[in-house]
């Protein structure tokens, strides 16, 4: 038999009713009905009614705090699919079964969440939108990520795009391939994901590198094994692409060079190799944060090969604090190959000189920038003393192989010179004016900034920065007699 009665409440009960009203979608007599159920429990052991709610007190309490404490310190790691499952449960088939499920979630004790869905397909979306309310941020960030994932798993929906507006997150997914599904949720909710795991795996080895480098205060740099390896035993240019091809995990010369600046810019300076890169259209800004200038050199040298090697010229002028990178013309690509493809010959010097006039050759028409011209004359130089030590079997450079050497030379750039020792570690060369600057009129001046910087690379291999090379007349022209000091 059902009885109706009116009942009669104010404004403060029907407030207290609201989770209820919502719970039963504003059916009062379901609310009532619940009501009763509970009176009747609590009066039948009165005792118990308070323990439970002294308990819930304390219980809310601590659950909630750990629960915030939690997620607010794993940020940035996804939860397993295990746990994806027990949360949201096997039931849910649609994206408005998924919303019906996380509200109910949400609207328990701890969570305090809601959430909203839309899509243009309840069962196979191709595309959906979720808007996570809350007044704690990183809980819903955490129902966010619980939403990228079983979404991903069920409906093969990556994430596009996440907004945080006020109190809600506002996350767009879309169909796509399951990498790029993966890697979507990786990139906005687990870019922790893998420094976490390798933490747990090694946390010996991780608290004493942690430990390390803030007592260094981050004044550190991380370089592989191998470059580690070929900087103790000397050589002039240790591999510097191991890193970069592992971190874009494609080799330097597949990878596209907007995209190569870009990594760069993120990797190089965390590495500890550099400050930081300003990347503007045609140049680069390298803040080096280095003191020594054959150092300096060195590391300007290293960024020059490996733009060279992505299929970039640069020209490049240090300063104390920066070092400045200006793209070269397109004529500097086909010098970089031609260069790179000089072999070693049977006869190492005087075969050189074909090769070499069809380079200076090419430097007619290209716009008079001492600084791209020396840079190809010196890695030219670079290439040719390196075949003749090949050939040669030089492993180490002293004044004697390297006056041999100069005397040999002089014969590819046709020029009138003699070379000495003054001391043990000081060669002294007179140059005279060469044949290639004296037989080109107007692109004389220029031919001669490339023969410099073939003298420069020689230098440079054999015995290190070029700053140790000086010249008395700065100028090599037509009429001009050199007097070149080489100290090593």
């Amino acid at each position: 038999m059902i009885l109706r009665k009116n009942i009669s409440l104010t404004e403060d009960y029907l407030k207290k009713l609201e989770p209820l009203m919502k719970k039963h979608k504003g059916n009062l007599s379901a609310v009532i009905r619940e009501m009763i159920d509970l009176a009747d429990a609590a009066f039948a052991d009165p005792d118990s009614v308070k323990r439970l709610i002294s308990g819930l007190k304390k219980e809310q309490n601590l659950t909630s705090s750990t629960l915030i404490w939690a997620l607010k310190n794993l940020e940035g790691r996804l939860p397993d699919e295990e746990t994806v499952h027990n949360i949201i449960g096997s039931e849910v088939s649609s994206i408005s079964s998924l919303e019906k499920r996380l509200n109910e979630m949400g609207s328990e004790i701890y969570w305090d969440c809601s959430v909203k869905s839309s899509s243009d397909n309840d069962i196979k979306p191709n595309n959906a939108t979720f808007i996570i309310t809350g007044k704690n941020m990183d809980l819903n960030t955490y129902m966010a990520a619980v939403v990228a994932v079983f979404a991903s798993k069920k409906h093969n929906l990556g994430v596009i795009k996440v907004k945080n507006v006020n109190n809600s997150i506002e996350m767009d997914m879309g169909a796509g391939e399951e990498e790029w599904s993966r890697k979507s949720i990786t990139a906005h909710f687990g870019h922790l994901e893998e420094a976490f795991s390798e933490l747990y795996k090694k946390p010996d080895f991780w608290s004493i590198i942690i430990s390390l480098y803030i007592k260094m205060n981050y004044d550190m740099v991380a370089i592989s094994r191998q470059f580690f390896e070929e900087t103790l035993t000397g050589r002039n240019s240790p591999r510097f692409t191991i890193c970069v091809e592992r971190f874009c995990d494609s080799p330097v010369n597949r990878i596209p060079p907007d995209e190569l600046l870009k990594k760069i810019a993120v990797l190089y300076p965390r590495m500890g190799i550099i400050k930081n890169i300003d990347i503007n259209k045609d140049s680069l800004i390298i803040h080096h944060g280095l003191s020594e200038p054959e150092a300096i050199k060195k590391l300007t040298d290293m960024f020059t090969e490996l733009l060279n090697l992505n299929g970039r010229t640069y020209g490049a002028t240090i300063s104390e604090n920066l070092i400045v990178m200006k793209l070269q013309p397109e004529v500097g690509k086909i010098l970089t190959r031609m260069i790179d493809d000089l072999k070693p010959r049977d006869s190492p010097i005087a075969d050189y000189r074909t090769d070499l006039l069809k380079m200076l050759d090419m430097l007619r028409n290209v716009p008079s920038d001492e600084d791209f011209i020396k840079t190809f004359g010196s890695k030219f130089g670079k290439k040719m003393i390196q075949n003749y030590e090949k050939d040669k079997k030089i492993d180490r450079w002293d004044a004697g192989t390297f006056l041999k050497y100069l005397q040999e030379a002089g014969a590819i750039i046709g020029q009138d010179s003699k070379w000495g020792s003054v001391s043990e570690n000081v060669i002294r060369g007179e140059i005279n004016a060469s044949n290639l600057i004296k037989s080109n009129g107007d692109n004389g001046a220029t031919n001669g900034m490339f023969i410099n910087g073939i003298f420069s690379g020689w230098v440079s291999h054999a015995f290190g920065d070029p700053s140790k090379m000086v010249y008395k007349n700065q100028v090599m022209s037509e009429n001009t007699q050199l007097e070149v000091y080489i100290a090593i």
